[in-house]
């Protein structure tokens, strides 16, 4: 169920409520951090009050089942969550494409062995041409020379902070699973 918190919107009441919606789940800060996409220390922030973007209250609202009704934002605020919206689905669509090209590297087989050659023939060429930085080069080349079951499980374990920029420039544009 999905409630609306209607009170007195000053920051210490909302951090407050925050903070007994989240006891009240048996949640703890970092676990309700994580599934808001939020850092702790923002999180920690909002519950003692201390001014936060409006988007991580409700993010961390949405995670508890309810919402803060902070959202009368302007045309400016609205196009930039739109904007960070439309972000977010391109880079889970990303990390799908990935996932499925794991599936593919752990299945291993012809498909597999030719997926890598033409990965690794595509970061070469970044290398050779300086087209891309020479970190995502070498994180590139760790990750694709393994065996396809072990390029496999590298390209499941992308979900560090580099991630999402490696899967951004990924040997694998062309490539569609």
């Amino acid at each position: 169920m999905y409630r609306i918190l209607v009170m007195n919107a000053s920051p210490q009441n909302i951090g407050q409520a925050l903070r007994s919606l989240r006891l009240s789940k048996g949640m703890s800060q970092q676990a309700l951090a994580a599934a808001a996409g939020i850092s702790r220390t923002t999180l920690i922030q909002m519950e003692k009050g201390k001014d936060a973007q409006v988007s991580s209250f409700e993010l961390a609202g949405q995670v508890l089942g309810v919402g803060f009704g902070l959202l009368s934002e302007s045309p400016d605020m609205s196009r930039r969550r739109q904007a960070r919206a439309e972000h977010q689905v391109k880079l889970a669509a990303s990390r799908e494409k990935h996932l499925k090209l794991a599936v593919k590297f752990a299945l291993g087989g012809a498909e597999a062995i030719a997926l890598k050659e033409d990965a690794l023939r595509m970061v070469q060429l970044w290398k050779e041409g300086e087209l891309c930085s020479p970190v995502y080069i070498e994180r590139w080349f760790e990750i694709l020379n393994a065996e396809p079951k072990q390029v496999a499980k590298k390209l499941l374990a992308m979900d560090d902070a580099c991630g999402p920029a490696l899967r951004q420039n990924t040997p694998f544009a062309l490539s569609v699973p």
